[in-house]
């Protein structure tokens, strides 16, 4: 993790920015065919593919997407069916071809076509599903509400930072956390880029993304 300041509220691109010059350099030391890299429609349409987020509704729905600059590409669903039941389900999904962003780039550097259906069969992930107690995905619902409350604080401070000193603090070589929520028929999603993913916890700088983590080691730990 490298904490760097910049006079800027284009932090996203420049990260991703960041992510694919390295990529780009790994390419070029290794001699392969291209360093060009793949779209970011198409790398979000391939996680689509392989993490799906188009399951049944129930009570509630929480999908949490981690994208790392170099860990492997994960993605945790919660879901509590039609009320009445006693159970919640937990779905967890593991890149098995480590990073996905980094295996497409390598696909493309060796003359690969960027097609999302034909790379998305390329990648190897691991399924799990659970069931955990209403009062462990109730614990897990209250407080992804609580960590949303103080992250989204937190958000508005950074900004009357901005407006005061003109700059703020970002993450390079981090990880870029999505998050997926509905209730009833209410949605909402959020982006955010913080730290990498670590074992070390608590792993984060907003606490919606430290949420996440604990969640992730949580649910790593289900058998």
């Amino acid at each position: 993790m490298r904490p760097i300041r910049i006079i800027s509220f284009t932090v996203l691109s420049i990260v991703a920015a960041t992510v694919g010059s390295q990529s780009g350099s790994s390419h070029q030391e290794t001699g392969l065919k291209s360093n060009k890299l793949v779209s970011e429609e198409t790398y979000k349409r391939v996680l689509d593919i392989v993490f799906p987020r188009d399951e049944p509704r129930g009570d509630y729905y929480l999908v949490l997407r981690f994208r790392p600059s170099f860990h492997p590409t994960s993605q945790v669903v919660i879901k509590r069916g039609l009320r009445g039941l006693d159970k919640v389900e937990v779905i967890e999904y593991t890149s098995l071809s480590g990073n996905i962003y980094m295996k497409l780039n390598e696909l493309m550097s060796h003359g690969g076509k960027e097609d999302a259906v034909d790379m998305a069969k390329l990648i190897k992930v691991r399924r799990r599903s659970l069931q955990v107690t209403i009062a462990q995905g109730k614990h897990w619902h209250t407080s992804f509400l609580q960590s949303l409350g103080e992250s989204l604080k937190t958000l508005r401070e950074r900004s009357e930072q901005f407006d005061k000193a003109g700059t703020i603090d970002v993450v390079l070589d981090g990880t870029f956390y999505d998050i997926w929520y509905s209730q009833d028929i209410s949605d909402m999603s959020f982006n955010f880029y913080d730290e990498e993913v670590s074992d070390q916890q608590p792993n984060g700088q907003l606490k919606l993304v430290q949420w996440m983590n604990a969640l992730r080691h949580d649910v790593e730990k289900l058998k």
